[in-house]
């Protein structure tokens, strides 16, 4: 009986943490409607108060830490302020804006990483999410050009 339990509660325990990174914004991940205000407006890097508060950008605005295992590939911190975006890792080390924009109706962004020595892991274009509380941040991107896809880069919020 007692393995049984064991046995269940991990299970649930994986089927929360992987259910958690690469939505598709189907659930808690809704972007509210409207237009985009531009980068740099009224929060200045500040994240907005409360959840669904702000912009699509002013809900980024802040530093997360990645969620997942680094690796060669990975980019472990990223800071976002006015739009403008810092991300490092242990061997990338990369910096963009965001770019706001709306896709289906909904408030969109999307970004394209300048990294030094010109490799970016395979990232391409990105697209932004944040969850409606503020609490997670996810950077959908679609690889190389003529790829099947890039990197999901979820973080959580450490400020």
């Amino acid at each position: 009986m007692r393995k049984a339990v064991g046995i269940a509660a991990a299970s649930f325990f994986v089927a929360v943490t992987v259910g958690g990174c690469g939505s598709d914004g189907g659930t808690g991940e809704q972007e509210p409607e409207g237009k985009a205000s531009s980068a740099g407006s009224a929060s200045a890097g500040k994240p907005a108060k409360g959840p669904g508060k702000g912009t699509l950008i002013e809900r980024a605005a802040g530093s997360w830490k990645y969620i997942a295992t680094p690796g060669d590939d990975t980019l472990d911190t990223l800071t976002v302020a006015n739009g403008k975006v810092t991300a490092k890792g242990a061997k990338l080390s990369c910096t963009g804006s965001f770019v706001p924009g709306e896709k289906d109706g909904h408030e969109s962004a999307t970004i394209t990483y300048t990294c030094e020595g010109g490799k970016d892991g395979g990232r391409g274009v990105g697209h932004l999410k944040v969850k409606a509380d503020g609490s997670a941040l996810v950077i959908d991107f679609d690889g190389p050009e003529g790829g099947w896809g890039g990197p999901v880069d979820s973080y959580r919020r450490t400020a």
